[in-house]
């Protein structure tokens, strides 16, 4: 299993609830609710809540000893029709992608192509806000290309990777077939 934070669960309790179309896997430390986490499957949605804020997916995902998260897909599900912003710009990975594009000699990139990127990338060393980048990419953008060609690096934010690291630690635990206790009063 990745870890994509450093969030420990290894101390944390299961607790699972189901009765007519609704399945909750609470994941917590037991007598306290530091680090819980709350996944409620019903009619379609998965709804999460807890210390790492509240998502909600227009599909169902339920813990399995088989499961776990895939990340592109759980964000895709994640933003149909929401406007819930599972990841943020990032500028060092944007100023990366630019210079392997750069040294990329088989890019079939023209003289103009190279110039915009060495421009994008003086813009993000001169301000590295995406509201300014953005802005600046998208208008200088050479002729011919559509948007997929402007460098934009995001990364997926930290709260919505330890409700992943959290899922991962369910499912991981079904496989091991470590206790995973009813909720009587979660």
């Amino acid at each position: 299993m990745k870890k994509r934070t450093n969030v420990d669960y290894s101390k944390h309790e299961v607790f699972v609830t189901e009765s007519e179309g609704l399945l909750i896997h609470h994941l917590k430390k037991p007598g306290t609710g530091i680090e819980a986490v709350k996944f409620i499957n019903t009619q379609g949605i998965l709804a999460v809540t807890g210390d790492f804020g509240n998502w909600i997916f227009c599909r169902e995902f339920h813990p399995s000893p088989e499961g776990g998260v895939s990340d592109g897909y759980w964000c895709e599900k994640l933003q149909i029709s929401s406007s819930q912003e599972p990841e943020e710009f990032d500028a060092e990975a944007t100023k990366k992608e630019i210079i392997e594009r750069l040294k990329d000699r088989n890019s079939g990139y023209d003289k103009a192509d190279r110039q915009y990127l060495k421009d994008c990338y003086r813009q993000l060393e001169r301000d590295d806000s995406e509201f300014w980048y953005s802005h600046f990419a998208y208008e200088n953008l050479p002729s011919g290309h559509d948007h997929e060609f402007v460098p934009l690096v995001k990364r997926h934010k930290f709260w919505l990777k330890a409700v992943f690291d959290a899922f991962d630690e369910i499912c991981s635990r079904m496989k091991s077939e470590m206790p995973v206790a009813a909720a009587a009063s979660s």
